[in-house]
């Protein structure tokens, strides 16, 4: 699966679903691609994002479900869009160890690379 990240963490609610279906994705024994742009970006970053704080009523918090995803090898990868980090003052090293950065051809080659494209 294929899923385009927009939604940051000031928003927890739609923050927590990329990943909610990201776990879907893999109890179905798929792996995951998730390109995260515009404020998304904040998610790859360990400066930026405590993503153990960021929950959504009736929800897993993101930590866990990423977890899951890695302790799976259910991430295939995180592609942050770099022009959209740069723009927030994101930098490489601020990136966690399980993200990358990106930029539009590499969302244009995890949509071919994929079925199902979703967007949050």
């Amino acid at each position: 699966m294929h899923i385009i990240a927009t939604v940051g963490p000031d928003n927890t609610t739609k923050t927590v679903l990329p990943f909610v279906a990201a776990k879907g994705a893999m109890s179905r024994g798929e792996t995951v691609a998730i390109f995260a742009m515009q404020e998304a970006t904040y998610l790859g970053s360990t400066r930026h994002a405590d993503l153990s704080e960021l929950k959504a009523p009736g929800l897993p918090v993101v930590q866990d479900v990423l977890n899951a995803l890695l302790d799976n090898d259910a991430l295939a990868e995180f592609v942050v869009c770099e022009p959209c980090a740069k723009a927030r003052g994101i930098q490489e090293e601020d990136l966690a160890d399980w993200a990358t950065f990106g930029g539009a051809g590499d969302m244009a080659r995890q949509a071919a690379e994929h079925d199902t494209s979703l967007t949050f």
